[in-house]
């Protein structure tokens, strides 16, 4: 049994899909962070969807199966919530 480069390759793509809902983990924890010190409500807990997303996109790419709406919609949300978080954090006024 030989591994063909696309195997590889889905897995490399995994591996970076993985990567980066652990970045949005990160974000999750900062406006958690945020909001416990300050009490201003941050929507945290809604990085979470966006996390998962990425990670099922990236299981069903490592098994060969290209979900490409389900990676875009958790980059457009993670995308949506980043840019609320900052807008809270930095106090920007409508």
């Amino acid at each position: 049994m030989t591994i063909h480069m696309v195997d590889i390759g889905n897995i490399l793509g995994a591996y970076s899909l993985i990567l980066a809902s652990v970045l949005i983990l990160f974000i999750f924890a900062i406006g958690r962070l945020y909001q416990s010190n300050f009490g201003k409500k941050t929507y945290y807990k809604w990085f979470l969807i966006p996390a998962a997303l990425f990670v099922l996109y990236g299981v069903m790419r490592a098994l060969g199966r290209d979900w490409h709406v389900v990676g875009f919609v958790g980059a457009v949300l993670s995308l949506i919530l980043t840019v609320i978080l900052y807008k809270i954090m930095m106090r920007v006024e409508k």
